[in-house]
């Protein structure tokens, strides 16, 4: 399954939503593709090396991934995750997001679940190509008037970009409207509202280390989101099917 997170402004927690998607992932954690064109922030805030990862991983992929698959190009997280983490340059994330976004088939099967942390995804975006092979695009955005309206503005443009409708809405923080005010105005679901919470975000952050982060209001909400897409993966059950037939 892959899975991007991505919003289209501002910075409402992308890399912080799409980590913890994929460190809480049921039954077993989902691999993370750090694959921001404008750099990523992992490897510093985790204090590990930015190679090997996302750049080494595209100049593989130039010429084919190896038989030994993506092992050599990932690395493992404090909070039990493993990540193939971005440059934190833009110009060289921007270059290895564009080889890896033309072979969006060879990313979704990296690992049983992929995460792909897509930054923002602004017109001309390379990590637009992620999107003909997605199974699911949470876009993170701030719920005030503004930042819906921008999301209203590249839905149809993003839409046209996908092989399905599975597109919803991470809504970070306080807002006036509800799931379903939102909804009726976009036309795409509220999968999850998540709150402002430091301690959940410092975990994430790599500013507290433990379990404990697991336990946030955060963590909580990140978890029933991907219980959520998990689900939406699974295939019905077979008296379903037949009732369908």
């Amino acid at each position: 399954m892959l899975v991007v997170v991505a919003s289209v402004s501002g910075a409402p927690g992308v890399s912080t939503a799409a980590l913890g998607l994929a460190a809480l992932w049921p039954s077993r954690p989902g691999l993370l593709v750090e694959a921001d064109p404008c750099g990523g922030v992992v490897a510093a805030r985790f204090g590990v090396r930015q190679e090997p990862g996302l750049a080494a991983l595209a100049a593989a992929a130039r010429h084919g991934l190896p038989s030994g698959g993506p092992a050599q190009f990932v690395q493992s997280l404090p909070l039990g995750v493993h990540a193939v983490v971005g440059p934190g340059a833009a110009e060289t994330a921007a270059g290895a997001v564009s080889v890896l976004a033309a072979q969006p088939e060879a990313v979704a099967g990296l690992a049983p679940v992929v995460v792909v942390d897509a930054g923002r995804l602004y017109p001309g975006s390379p990590a637009h190509g992620l999107l003909r092979r997605v199974d699911a695009l949470v876009l993170v955005t701030a719920g005030g008037t503004e930042h819906l309206d921008h999301v209203d503005t590249r839905l149809a443009a993003l839409r046209a970009s996908m092989r399905t409708r599975g597109v919803g809405l991470a809504v970070a923080g306080k807002t006036r409207y509800t799931s379903e005010e939102i909804s009726s105005r976009l036309g795409v679901p509220v999968w999850t509202h998540l709150p402002s919470d430091r301690w959940g975000a410092a975990g994430l952050c790599g500013r507290m280390s433990g379990p404990a982060w697991t336990r946030t209001r955060l963590a909580q909400a990140l978890r029933a989101l991907a219980a959520a897409l998990a689900a939406r993966a699974r295939p019905a059950p077979r008296a379903v099917l037949e009732v369908v037939r």
